[in-house]
């Protein structure tokens, strides 16, 4: 099995919740969703030269998942639907945000707006499910937030920039140090 497949089976069995399954079309969006914007962040820190992303996304993203476990766990938050009692914070939020701040930190903005999106259909899917209340959703998304930024580092990257009109075609290169 490649090695990407079997981070995003990682990443799959970590992040998921099978404590109350999915109903709704928008609550099984959002359960693949949680796993899809991190993999999908994991998978650009690995296409870097080194391991210095793929390794500061490892330590962001677990220090993120221990916390909001080591939370659900000793806090007695009962979910909206009465199902369990670790309603605080949103896993699932945590885990899209993560993905997304890990990309906004580590690439620009620019590459997070889509991801941001939706990490943020994740935390609504979350509170129209009735699993979480919507401060567990900000709770989520705020832990990851937090260690996205103390352990991820801004990617100084060369760029080719290319660009072209009917009659010309303009190739620079920029780099920033």
């Amino acid at each position: 099995m490649p090695y990407f497949l079997r981070a995003f089976s990682v990443l799959a069995l970590i992040t998921y919740s099978p404590n109350c399954y999915a109903k709704s079309a928008i609550e099984q969006i959002g359960d693949y969703t949680q796993v899809i914007v991190p993999a999908y962040a994991f998978g650009m820190a690995v296409q870097e030269e080194g391991w210095e992303g793929t390794r500061q996304f490892i330590y962001s993203f677990g220090a993120m998942q221990a916390s909001v476990l080591g939370l659900k766990y000793s806090i007695d938050a009962k979910r909206p639907n009465g199902c369990d009692n670790r309603s605080f914070p949103s896993g699932h939020t945590a885990a899209a945000f993560s993905g997304a701040t890990f990309i906004h930190k580590r690439y620009g903005i620019e590459r997070a707006i889509i991801p941001y999106m939706v990490a943020g259909f994740t935390g609504y899917s979350r509170v129209h499910a009735e699993k979480h209340y919507w401060y567990d959703v900000v709770a989520g998304a705020a832990i990851s937030g937090l260690f996205t930024w103390i352990f991820v580092d801004e990617y100084n990257y060369d760029k080719l920039q290319v660009s072209a009109d009917p009659k010309s075609v303009y190739v620079g290169y920029k780099t920033e140090f």
